[in-house]
């Protein structure tokens, strides 16, 4: 077209206006081409990339799924807390004991397995109308991690050191627990992890449930350890006082009658 139009416009008997070869040369320009094509689907493409990113990764299989039945509420403050502290200062990697009610889960490091398997948990029984809380802590303290969730909006957290979700409609949901960056790069991390639900299914009752209840996470029994002092062994100091204040007493005025006995006799002599 332009070869056409600089032979047409150049030549002496041109009847093209200048603006109607602008318009044309314009639309001509806006027809798709080849180019223009495979950049819209390259477009498209990542379009599509970033609406997957956005959605869940979970990704079980049935070797490293396990199903949790939420504990009772009333369970919540059931505990002993001597009895928690000792099975906390005893807990190791696949102990089948609980603390606080929070089981142990351990993450493996990425090549722990030809493939890349991530602990996950499905909700098991009815728990239609009840509130449902989740809680989750690394154990020993420090190490980051990860969750995510089949549940519709459920955006994956990361870097996550106390974990909490409570909210209902999760009949079924899994939590799939994995490590954050090099969290566990080169060892396994332990998360204790619970669900809890609430008694009541009356949406009046437990509107607020989430925020009332018991949510004590297992380092709370480190930090509220009390600290016994030794018993003092030393002698009492109210006795030690009254011994000897008499004797002080005595001292102290024989002391004073010596510095003020000659200043007292130069004032008459």
């Amino acid at each position: 077209f332009k070869q056409w139009y600089q032979r047409r416009v150049r030549g002496p008997q041109s009847s093209v206006s200048l603006t109607s070869v602008l318009i044309y040369n314009h639309t001509f320009d806006q027809i798709p081409t080849q180019d223009s094509m495979l950049r819209l689907a390259i477009v498209i493409v990542l379009l599509g990339f970033l609406c997957i990113s956005d959605a869940s990764t979970v990704d079980c299989i049935t070797a490293n799924t396990s199903s949790i039945t939420p504990a009772a509420e009333d369970d919540q403050d059931d505990y002993v807390f001597e009895d928690e502290l000792a099975k906390l200062k005893s807990i190791y990697s696949g102990s089948t004991e609980t603390v606080l009610g929070y089981k142990y889960v351990t993450i493996h490091p990425v090549n722990y397995n030809e493939i890349e398997v991530n602990p996950c948990w499905t909700v098991q029984g009815s728990v239609t109308g009840h509130k449902v809380m989740l809680v989750a802590q690394p154990y020993p303290l420090g190490e980051g991690f990860c969750v995510d969730s089949d549940i519709d909006g459920f955006s994956q957290l990361c870097n996550v050191n106390e974990f909490k979700y409570c909210d209902d409609g999760v009949d079924g949901a899994t939590f799939q627990f994995s490590c954050y960056q090099q969290s566990c790069e080169k060892q396994s991390i332990n998360i204790f992890v619970k669900m809890v639900k609430s008694d009541s299914d009356d949406a009046g009752e437990i509107e607020y449930w989430c925020d009332s209840t018991n949510d004590t996470y297992p380092s709370s029994l480190i930090r509220s350890k009390p600290e016994v002092q030794p018993a003092y062994e030393g002698e009492d100091p109210s006795q030690t006082k009254e011994k000897y204040d008499s004797g002080d007493l005595a001292t102290k005025v024989s002391l004073l009658a010596l510095i003020l006995g000659p200043l007292f006799l130069s004032l008459f002599f």
